[in-house]
């Protein structure tokens, strides 16, 4: 099947290596290989020097915001202010790097800050500071059990949708993509139908949805086809994750590993269906990545 106008990014993550200029131009030209138009995709734990070496590479970008902040973006506070700020503050950035679509996690079920993990931390030091065991699978977990019938999970939906709206209205020239997220400590946008009601562009992230799918008792490939289907995909998150039902549900954790991982997902027919709902904009969201991935990527592509 044709590759035209198919972006792939690499996450930076594995340019930042001691071998990462190597590793940024076998990927690179392994994809044009391909015929894929290749890219890469500023972390969110990207460093300002990090930055500027891959903007200097003369490589397209796009970004997984926000970028160089203390915290992360989310819409459903209270406030609007916060997110707000990092909001014009990225787009700028953005801006200046020519950069024209990001995706984000924008729905926290807090009003406290949420620090940013990396410079600031490990993911689970981080989000422990908004830690709400009533949130919770069974009061310990990270993992979230289903609160979205509850009127403050409504509430704070509602919130988010009307500041979607104000993003996609200030920044035209920004694609703001909200992805759906890893099942843990209150991160709420969890199910199709939660992230289709805000009407927003979404970035689909194959990993975290294997995981709401397993712990909520769905099925991964429906509810792939639940947010292909609304049309609002507009951009891939691809990765593998190890986990199976011989894992308790609340010893679950996130994928980003290697495509060729072994594994139960079934990553070729989630690739497939995401061809085929013409979504253009891939990104492999794995750290330890290399080329192998992309042949992998194109190997699923074009089963």
């Amino acid at each position: 099947m044709s590759v035209d106008k198919i972006l792939l990014d690499f996450t930076s993550s594995p340019f930042k290596k001691a071998d990462g200029i190597a590793n940024l131009t076998e990927c690179r030209k392994t994809a044009e290989e391909y015929g894929f138009d290749f890219g890469v995709q500023l972390h969110n734990t990207a460093g300002a020097d990090e930055i500027e070496n891959l903007a200097s590479a003369g490589i397209k970008l796009s970004a997984h915001a926000p970028l160089v902040a203390q915290y992360s973006i989310n819409l459903a506070e209270k406030s609007f202010d916060p997110a707000k700020q990092l909001i014009d503050e990225n787009c700028k950035m953005f801006r200046k790097l020519g950069i024209t679509q990001t995706v984000f996690h924008g729905f926290g079920m807090t009003d406290k800050p949420i620090p940013m993990f990396g410079p600031g931390g490990s993911y689970d030091e981080c989000m422990q500071e908004v830690f709400r065991p009533g949130l919770s699978l069974d009061g310990k977990s990270r993992i979230c059990c289903d609160f979205t019938h509850t009127a403050e999970f409504k509430e704070r939906q509602l919130r988010v949708k009307e500041r979607l709206a104000y993003i996609r209205e200030t920044y035209p020239d920004i694609l703001w993509c909200l992805e759906n997220d890893f099942p843990a400590y209150g991160s709420a946008n969890i199910f199709p139908e939660s992230s289709i009601f805000m009407d927003n562009p979404i970035c689909l992230d194959s990993s975290h949805l294997w995981a709401s799918a397993y712990i909520f008792d769905r099925d991964f490939h429906a509810e792939t086809m639940k947010y292909l289907e609304s049309g609002q995909v507009k951009m891939a998150h691809i990765h593998a994750s190890i986990y199976t039902d011989n894992v308790a549900k609340a010893d679950w954790s996130d994928g980003h590993l290697s495509l060729n991982t072994k594994n139960e997902m079934e990553l070729p027919r989630f690739v497939r269906a995401c061809r085929n709902a013409n979504v253009k904009h891939y990104v492999l969201e794995i750290p330890g990545g290399s080329s192998d991935d992309i042949h992998a990527f194109a190997e699923m592509w074009n089963q």
